[in-house]
């Protein structure tokens, strides 16, 4: 069989660079709304370019956008389709992107005259200019409803940048540019026009490589963003029809689905309504070609969330670091290249969400790229895309999948990797709290316990105990001088899931989940009360990313063992992130509220 290594040449060197950019080009000229015109036209795109790579059932699902729907608690969008739009001669769509806000309300055909005004001062009927940097876009757009305007303009982002007005909102409202509020200030009455209608529906492209079983490994990308959105994520949608024509022809045990649909609501759609069974593991691909100079960030690999099997995250790690350099040491001893990468915790703010969840539970790593500094921006052109970034991300996720789907990869080199994996896992806990190492011990044998499940047993080589041997000598080096004893073979999925008979872990209460499917932040919010979505509003405006990781990572340590104390602990190592007592306390209290966890 061939090796993980062969697997990782081979799709690089069939991986297609020009008609891989060919593809994003032509997908950024769509605005891809999550149920319009646009994003139905990327679709048909999208569904023509797989079948011509070999994939067979090529579809595209098509789901209601009425905003009612709903797929556990994920809301089907309200479908919502751009015509064109105006203020005076200053801002026009579709000429200037991202200038309309998504969800924006029509105007009557011609547009009506309104004032201009400042937010503070805005009132009814009026055009409120959003110029107060201390108030963020989300809180000026619900001061702009409290007070009965028109609509409103925001210059609070960049490029112009995205703005989403809530479903059914009756505000018009757009992004501009700091020059264009100044003017449109200045003017001080202006005409508005916006056409827009509502006829199209979410669609879902899917297609397969067959296997020779019944068992599927997944490929996502979202196909969503307003136009042209090239990095984010056209680039990851193209990355996905590279890989279908490089791994096409090759049949493994076991088959690769692909999917591409709106961010979160096409994943809930598809997995609710047409999966079947689980994917046995994912690669999510979102933010695939960034110029890593020009926009600023990394190629990240996003692990899967530590309770489950971590496999996926080890094989992915390997393949990165096995990708093809272009350049050696000064000596030729070693290789080099000037692009970077780095491994992150889960968190999950991709399609890869959905997966990981105790309830659907796929091990699932996501590929892209962080920090941006043109992300979610009329800036995020064809520009700023890099050919070789984009093969490279490609690659990794075409070769992961090759080797998930039985195409390549002996047990043995299999387990190789697994074992190196977990060993920096747990070397990384030097100088760091027992906890944290009994946890790591648990990670690092599960990457064991995935490679189980994926490949069936092998012989017993000593991996498992040479991996808690290694943890119980990093125990004994602790700076307090005790010997700490990690998790031992038999325990270690208590550690990481703590089931069966017994005292709670933690010694109090045990939280228990009783939210339906995949953790949705927004169902949560929508289930709250005002004190508890206000609590959640104010976590959002002060750190976004930071406690969204923090809300994912104790919401997955609910597992009905655990108590509050030992659900933050758990988050403490899975986010690697600082968890606040009162953070935990307060989230759990939310989640007990609205009917989401149930505590005793």
């Amino acid at each position: 069989m061939r090796t993980v290594g062969d697997a990782v040449q081979d799709v690089f060197g069939r991986f297609d660079v020009r008609q891989a950019v060919e593809d994003v080009a032509e997908l950024a000229v769509f605005d891809r709304y999550q149920a319009s015109d646009g994003i139905r036209s990327a679709a048909e795109h999208v569904a023509a370019r797989a079948e011509r790579a070999g994939l067979s059932g090529v579809r595209i699902l098509e789901f209601p956008a009425d905003g009612a729907r709903r797929w556990w608690s994920f809301r089907a969008p309200l479908s919502w389709t751009p015509v064109r739009a105006a203020i005076d001669d200053v801002v026009r769509y579709p000429e200037q992107p991202f200038t309309l806000a998504a969800g924006s309300a029509a105007t009557p055909p011609g547009g009506v005259i309104v004032p201009v005004a400042p937010l503070a001062a805005a009132g009814e009927g009026v055009l409120a200019v959003h110029d107060d940097p201390g108030t963020p876009v989300p809180a000026a757009i619900s001061r702009a409803a409290d007070a009965g305007a028109f609509g409103l303009v925001t210059d609070r982002l960049p490029g112009p940048g995205r703005v989403e007005l809530p479903a059914g909102s009756r505000l018009v409202a757009f992004g501009v540019t700091p020059g264009q509020a100044a003017e449109l200030l200045r003017r001080g009455r202006v005409r508005v026009e916006v056409e827009t209608h509502r006829r199209a529906a979410m669609p879902v492209v899917t297609g397969l490589l067959p296997g020779a079983g019944p068992e599927e490994v997944l490929l996502s990308a979202h196909l969503c963003h307003p136009r042209p959105s090239v990095n984010d994520n056209a680039s990851g949608a193209a990355a996905l029809l590279g890989v279908a024509r490089a791994l096409a022809g090759g049949r493994g045990r076991r088959g690769v689905r692909f999917v591409w649909g709106p961010e979160f609501t096409g994943m809930a759609a598809y997995l609710h309504d047409v999966a079947g069974r689980p994917p046995v593991a994912a690669v999510n691909v979102d933010m695939a070609g960034q110029d890593q100079r020009r926009c600023g960030g990394p190629l990240i690999v996003e692990r899967s969330p530590d309770h489950l099997p971590g496999f996926v995250n080890a094989l992915t790690e390997h393949v990165v670091a096995a990708l093809p350099q272009a350049a050696r040491s000064y000596s030729g001893a070693v290789a080099c290249d000037t692009w970077a990468w780095r491994a992150t915790p889960f968190v999950g703010a991709s399609d890869h969400s959905l997966l990981v969840d105790a309830s659907i539970g796929c091990p699932t790593v996501s590929l892209g790229h962080w920090p941006d500094r043109f992300n979610h921006s009329a800036a995020d052109t064809l520009d700023k895309l890099d050919p070789a970034e984009l093969r490279r991300t490609a690659t990794v996720a075409g070769a992961v999948a090759a080797v998930l789907a039985g195409l390549a990869g002996e047990r043995a080199e299999l387990e190789s990797i697994a074992v190196g994996w977990g060993a920096e896992r747990l070397l990384d806990c030097r100088q760091r709290s027992p906890a944290l190492l009994r946890h790591r011990t648990a990670v690092a044998l599960s990457a064991l316990d995935g490679l189980t499940g994926l490949r069936g047993p092998g012989p017993d080589d000593g991996s498992r105990a040479w991996l808690t041997g290694l943890a119980e000598h990093m125990a004994a080096q602790t700076d307090d001088g005790s010997h700490v004893r990690p998790a031992a073979p038999a325990e270690h999925a208590a550690v990481l899931t703590p089931a069966g008979a017994g005292r709670p872990a933690g010694g109090g209460r045990a939280l228990s989940r009783t939210w339906e499917g995949p953790f949705n932040l927004r169902g949560l919010a929508e289930a709250s009360g005002l004190a508890g979505r206000a609590w959640l509003e104010r976590q959002a405006a002060r750190d976004r990313a930071r406690s969204y990781a923090l809300m994912l990572a104790l919401a997955h340590g609910v597992d009905g063992r655990r108590d509050r104390a030992a659900v933050a602990a758990y988050a403490r190592c899975a986010a690697e992130l600082p968890v606040p007592e009162e953070f935990a306390h307060e989230f759990l209290a939310v989640l007990v509220e609205a009917g989401w966890a149930k505590e005793g």
